[in-house]
């Protein structure tokens, strides 16, 4: 009889059981590659899988499988002859496999109604197909067995070839609970945030020790010699300021000290700053009606701006020169009415762990962004983590967030990081490049100067700040 194709066109041909079939992934999209990843491949099909394959078309969890093997097969089916079901590579061909009539009473060991016996019979006696190149393809023990005692060499399927199992009547439970939930949620605003760091992980931050107490006293007595008073008792001033001179000496008695008392502190909150950008985005159908957003920090404080602490000494009180010296307009303090889809905080950003902004309808395919800087508690025992909680009138529930910051804690003394006499910094600090620009461009609004007390100190812009190589800012 003559064959109807050449074998030798093929680098491997492999003979299938049905498991492999109903089991394994679909035939065209299995990973043959890992059995021969040049090709081309044959794939043959006896008649005793085609109708082991063929009772499962009603099967209910198999018949999907069954009729799309049927499928796959049935151009070769017609033909009589290998089709392409796989341009790979490898390529892959499928074709139905003709055998002799099997002579049972040379089998002695195997069962005519087994079948497992049957298929292995029916691939010893195929045609077309030399015996030294038949494959058996299977994930079963049992065939291997039977075609290892004959002669027929085999190779196990490897379990990643196998199809995805069936779902348990749980598992499709949970599937229809989840569509159920994805349902409900197209019926919300979806909205999506984000919070990036600017600034590499883990970042180091520093514990200072506080300076000893006769190195506060010289640094007192430096700062005031650097800061003299300014007072004028020439008879010719008219304006003279008669309060100066208590000023100046609480200056003297109680600034000076509070500061030598509290640099360390200063340089851990300058040595903690880290910069992030946080974006809130409405993705969804939906405007999210009267929305909330939290910013809750856990081991550091929340801020807009970054704070300057007098690292180099607290500057000297200046004399008033007129009743309306220090009286400084301030356009923050007029607020423009909120409008609905106005953003506006209800928690301001002020050094503190939270920050709440408000919006009465936050639109879809709108974006929000904040920048901010965080400062890392060097003192603290726990991680840095922003907690991000946002929910509206008209979403189920609270979307919550978390973003850590990695970081790790150096001890230090003042000195291993500025030299207070010569004023300059001997270790930069993160943000060193940012406050630069700023400095530059007289930003006043990016920083907050803080006194020794912590409270917000506004600065002249007349005032002349020196940006140095060493990091050094100084103020008349």
């Amino acid at each position: 009889m003559e064959s109807l194709f050449d074998h030798t066109k093929y680098s491997a041909i492999v003979f299938i059981d049905s498991m492999v079939a109903l089991e394994g992934k679909p035939l065209d999209q299995m990973p043959w590659g890992e059995l021969d990843p040049t090709g081309r491949i044959l794939v043959l099909v006896v008649s005793q899988v085609n109708s082991e394959i063929d009772k499962r078309k009603r099967d209910g969890r198999l018949a999907k499988r069954a009729r799309a093997f049927n499928r796959l097969i049935s151009p070769a089916a017609e033909t009589a002859a290998p089709h392409r079901i796989s341009a790979g590579p490898p390529a892959i061909d499928i074709a139905i496999a003709r055998h002799r009539r099997i002579d049972w009473d040379q089998y002695d060991d195997l069962d005519a109604d087994g079948g497992d016996d049957r298929v292995v019979a029916q691939i010893l006696n195929a045609r077309d197909v030399p015996d030294q190149r038949k494959l058996l393809l299977t994930n079963d023990t049992n065939p291997i067995a039977i075609g290892t005692r004959h002669g027929l060499k085999s190779w196990r399927m490897p379990d990643h070839w196998l199809a995805d199992p069936e779902p348990s009547p749980s598992d499709k439970e949970v599937a229809r609970l989840k569509a159920r939930v994805r349902e409900l949620e197209q019926a919300q605003p979806n909205v999506e945030v984000s919070l990036q760091y600017g600034a590499e992980q883990p970042q180091t931050v520093f514990r200072v020790e506080p300076i000893p107490t006769e190195g506060r006293k010289a640094i007192t007595s430096f700062v005031i010699r650097q800061n003299p008073s300014q007072d004028d008792d020439s008879p010719f001033n008219v304006l003279r300021d008669y309060s100066y001179g208590d000023r100046y000496r609480e200056y003297r008695t109680k600034i000076v000290p509070a500061y030598a008392a509290s640099v360390h502190r200063f340089l851990e909150v300058e040595y903690g700053q880290i910069p992030f950008t946080f974006s809130l985005k409405n993705v969804g159908d939906l405007q999210a009606e009267s929305l909330v957003l939290k910013l809750a920090s856990s081991g550091g404080s929340l801020h807009n701006r970054f704070t300057c602490y007098p690292i180099f000494g607290p500057p000297a009180p200046r004399p008033k020169s007129g009743i309306l010296d220090g009286v400084r307009f301030n356009p923050d303090s007029i607020r423009s009415p909120v409008g609905r889809h106005d953003m506006h905080f209800a928690i301001g950003p002020d050094r503190g762990r939270m920050i709440e902004i408000h919006c009465a309808d936050f639109r879809h395919g709108r974006t929000w962004g904040f920048e901010g800087i965080v400062t890392i508690d060097a003192r603290s025992e726990g991680p840095f983590v922003i907690d991000v909680e946002v929910t509206a009138s008209n979403m189920r529930g609270i979307q919550r967030q978390s973003f850590d910051f990695a970081y790790t804690v150096e001890k230090a003394k003042v000195s291993d990081l500025v030299d207070l006499l010569e004023r300059t910094y001997r270790v930069p600090i993160p943000m060193e490049e940012r406050y630069r620009a700023e400095l530059k461009a007289r930003n006043w609004r990016w920083m907050e100067f803080v006194d020794v007390h912590g409270q917000q100190q506004d600065i002249d812009e007349d005032d002349d700040f020196d940006d140095d190589d060493d990091g050094e800012e100084n103020a008349d």
